[in-house]
């Protein structure tokens, strides 16, 4: 995993021609899937945009950055605007089918994500969700350099227009995730990876 970490990077120009396969894709997703979050709530959504027609508009919307149309595959993270008691208490009623608990033992629970949840304004709540989006993210990203897949975390995008060309209303786009195999002309992949020593980035106390 070492070497695989070492191997990424954030790759700027894809091969167009080389696709991934569909296990190898599924992996990745289930990886996301797979991440950490607050209460296990999972307030994000995965769009996996295979149209070319859209990956060509949301390379507009994204300052023309070419993996969006050259890259294999296309994954928009989106977080619910609002988290309502009806999807809080969707996530019980799996927890019971899962787990095989009764349901009642759960009230409490819920109660609390409520509770947390119901004092944070709409930006605090969009603000939450994407925090557990960026778990998913790097374990999309750890996954793919496993695997030996190429991939790009991307931010640089206009975030209302992705929105709209995607047909959201309940849910807000905050963060892309493109995979694929690097192009021969990208010439970032020799650069030397640049990053803190331990004794730089590990205070112990």
């Amino acid at each position: 995993m070492k070497n695989a970490l070492a191997w990424r990077y954030a790759t700027q120009k894809y091969d167009p021609t080389k696709k991934i396969s569909h296990e190898d894709m599924q992996e990745i997703l289930e990886a996301i899937n797979s991440a950490p979050t607050s209460y296990g709530l999972q307030p994000f959504k995965l769009i996996h945009v295979k149209s070319p027609d859209l990956r060509a508009q949301l390379r507009a919307a994204s300052f023309d950055q070419s993996p969006l149309t050259d890259a294999s595959d296309v994954v928009v993270f989106t977080v619910n605007r609002n988290i309502e008691d009806q999807q809080v208490d969707s996530y019980m009623q799996r927890i019971v089918e899962i787990r095989e608990v009764e349901r009642e033992k759960l009230n409490r629970f819920q109660q609390n994500i409520v509770g947390v949840l119901s004092n944070l304004s709409p930006e605090e709540l969009i603000a939450w969700n994407t925090k557990q989006a960026y778990i998913g993210l790097g374990f999309g990203l750890v996954m793919a350099a496993h695997l030996g897949i190429d991939s790009t975390p991307m931010e640089g995008f206009q975030k209302e227009k992705y929105d709209e060309i995607l047909g959201l209303t309940d849910d807000h786009s905050v963060l892309v995730l493109t995979f694929g195999y690097r192009s021969d002309e990208d010439h970032t992949q020799h650069h030397k990876k640049v990053r803190k020593t331990l004794e730089q980035l590990v205070t112990i106390k």
